[in-house]
């Protein structure tokens, strides 16, 4: 459903991907969005762990780290912002099929995460400590594995939008919520900013992966349902692949439990109970 200040549509589709079976592997990891999203991100990094390095710096406990943090934000500030324009003021968007609808603005989000994870899931593992622990890992992996699938078939641009642009809204607060916690000199020298920034993770966190992540979910699940069910054309993709992504959605819908979590820590900050840092939601 589109936001109410977005003007209505026929129910039409506009454009459908001429190609069914879309593009090699090949040419979706040498995608000029894929390798300068990686390559530009490495190269931050390195030079952010340089600085941060420094006996001076707040982050000089872990450079590593730190580096990673602001790294791994960049990309996802700007999927957030990207896909929020889109989303919600981008009538074009809500005229496409849902399924296989070519959307220029959702095929180049899903080339960006492409980018940020190749980037990422490497950086992690050689960091180590709580970037390397199993369950984030496997989480971006499998976001990796759904974006590389949905260029390579032309599959979803439409649910790309949703899931892998306007839902990391909340993506870099938490970063920031992270580094606040995990750099006692960063939190003391910004002490209004690290109580600004977990007050809007909260928010941002129910806005785009509870309340809004429902509806947009009930679409996606019945669009898979009707493909599976061969009542709504599959354009060649392989049924495993939807399989794939509804067993990873239903996986993703389960995880925002840590909404419940959230929610006690924002109110306990709110009324100035300190023990909110315990209960604080780390990973959503």
């Amino acid at each position: 459903m589109a936001p109410f200040w977005v003007k209505k549509a026929p129910p039409v589709v506009e454009t459908i991907n001429p190609e069914p079976l879309g593009i090699p592997y090949a040419e979706v990891f040498t995608d000029p969005i894929v390798l300068v999203v990686t390559i530009a991100m490495t190269a931050i990094f390195l030079v952010l762990r340089k600085l941060f390095g420094h006996p001076k710096s707040m982050f000089a406990s872990n450079p590593p780290i730190a580096a990673h943090a602001f790294t791994f934000m960049l990309p996802f500030v700007y999927l957030a912002i990207r896909g929020l324009n889109i989303w919600y003021f981008d009538d074009s968007l809500h005229r496409i099929d849902r399924r296989f609808g070519d959307h220029s603005g959702g095929r180049h989000l899903i080339a960006v995460m492409i980018g940020t994870q190749i980037f990422d899931i490497p950086s992690s593992i050689l960091i180590g400590g709580p970037l390397a622990a199993p369950n984030f890992v496997v989480h971006h992996v499998v976001v990796l594995s759904l974006a590389i699938l949905a260029l390579r078939y032309r599959f979803a641009f439409y649910y790309g939008v949703y899931f892998m642009g306007v839902t990391e809204l909340s993506t870099p607060l938490l970063a920031f919520v992270d580094l606040f916690r995990d750099f006692p000199k960063f939190a003391l020298k910004f002490p209004n900013t690290n109580e600004t920034v977990r007050i809007s993770f909260a928010i941002a966190f129910f806005w785009v992966r509870i309340i809004s992540w429902l509806p947009i979910s009930v679409k996606f699940w019945s669009d898979a349902f009707g493909m599976l069910a061969d009542t709504l054309p599959r354009n060649a993709l392989p049924k495993g692949v939807l399989y794939l992504w509804l067993v990873v959605h239903t996986f993703l819908t389960i995880l925002q439990h840590w909404g419940i979590k959230i929610a006690k820590a924002a109110y306990l900050m709110a009324i100035g109970d300190k023990s909110a840092r315990e209960i604080e939601a780390k990973g959503a």
